[in-house]
């Protein structure tokens, strides 16, 4: 099979005439890929398997490249605005509360730990490859101080504590926070740890506790999930031409306001309606961005919900840029070593112009 374009020299590429996909259990895949049952695999590998993969390259026939993570966060707590409880409720409505939970976590030690260092300890917030990227954004209230963010936690009325040293909400309550995961990376489970020790030292009690995604979704739009961890934006490398569906609550899929994003999807059906400023003015800057009429006035919105968002905290970003494995047969050419592994955009890898793959003879 031969491709039906030439290159700039005139030559005519031969192509991969059939795809063929097996199904597997998450847990397997890595194993898979060192006994060269695959010939090309991004998903349901982690940075965690980097080490056996290269060691398995001899044997199963392919190299192990490492892209870049285009989410705008790789690892990102969502405190729950719609949460059922109300005195969590309105804690999680607080920014300063927002604010001091992501001063109390240490980015270094998650980067250190699980990702050797080559990840960036950033807040959620445009990638550096976006023309929204500032040192600003990424690192807005994303440095480690757990002294100021005691002391906010404190001018919230969370002073008293018990006996173990956990702060008590004004009802008398431990603030103990469930933190909801699909349970499919392990690097996740791993960094929730490391974030429970440190968040431990300002009096915040993390309980971990993974879920099937479906069920984590659901309970998350109908309120019962605490703080759901998710990746951050899907698009992390945002233009002005980019819709900015993940900034506003337009989509119930958006774990910081499941309940408000339902009300704009059913036109106020079900759902609420945003019930703070911020929130409202998101709403209102994404309709601008809708009817602006230029790239000066989309960018405009989007430069605004950015700085709401840095300043507002609605999802904790413990760290951005976290390298990908992929691994790619040793006959199959033109695939990229490096790029960006993302969902939106690119549909994963379908912006690399995979029709330009093709095995060596």
């Amino acid at each position: 099979p031969y491709y039906w374009k030439v290159d700039t020299a005139g030559n005519q590429l031969p192509y991969a005439d059939r795809v063929e996909t097996e199904i597997a259990a998450g847990g397997l895949v890595a194993s898979k890929v060192t006994l060269g049952e695959s010939d090309l695999q991004v998903r349901s590998l982690t940075f965690s398997d980097a080490p056996v993969l290269k060691k398995g390259e001899p044997t199963g026939n392919y190299a192990t490249y490492l892209w870049s993570n285009g989410a705008a966060s790789e690892i990102a707590l969502y405190p729950n605005m719609n949460y059922e409880d109300a005195a969590f409720r309105e804690l999680f409505r607080n920014a300063d509360f927002r604010r001091a939970l992501s001063l109390a976590v240490d980015r270094k030690a998650i980067n250190k730990s699980l990702y050797y260092g080559l990840a960036k300890e950033r807040a959620v917030a445009p990638l550096q490859r976006s023309p929204f990227y500032s040192d600003a954004r990424a690192h807005a209230w994303a440095n480690y101080d757990p002294e100021k963010a005691g002391a906010m936690l404190d001018a919230l009325g969370l002073e008293a504590r018990d006996g173990d040293g956990t702060r008590l909400l004004p009802d008398g309550r431990r603030l103990e926070i469930v933190v909801e995961s699909a349970g499919e990376r392990n690097a996740e489970s791993d960094a929730l740890e490391l974030v429970a020790e440190s968040w431990r030292e300002v009096g915040v009690k993390l309980i971990y506790r993974p879920l099937d995604r479906d069920i984590l979704r659901n309970s998350a739009y109908q309120g019962s999930a605490m703080m759901p961890v998710w990746y951050g934006w899907n698009n992390g490398i945002p233009t002005p031409e980019t819709p900015p569906d993940d900034l506003a609550p337009v989509d119930q899929a958006n774990f910081s306001w499941p309940m408000w994003g339902q009300h704009f999807q059913t036109r106020g059906k079900a759902g609420e309606p945003p019930a703070i400023a911020p929130a409202q003015r998101l709403l209102e800057l994404h309709h601008a961005w809708m009817e602006a009429r230029d790239e000066e006035g989309r960018e405009a919105a989007w430069n605004e919900m950015l700085d709401i968002h840095a300043d507002q905290v609605f999802a904790i970003g413990l760290i951005s840029a976290a390298p990908q494995p992929i691994i790619v047969n040793n006959r199959l050419k033109n695939v990229p070593k490096q790029a960006i592994w993302t969902w939106d955009p690119g549909a994963h890898m379908g912006v690399h112009r995979m029709d330009e793959f093709y095995f060596q003879p």
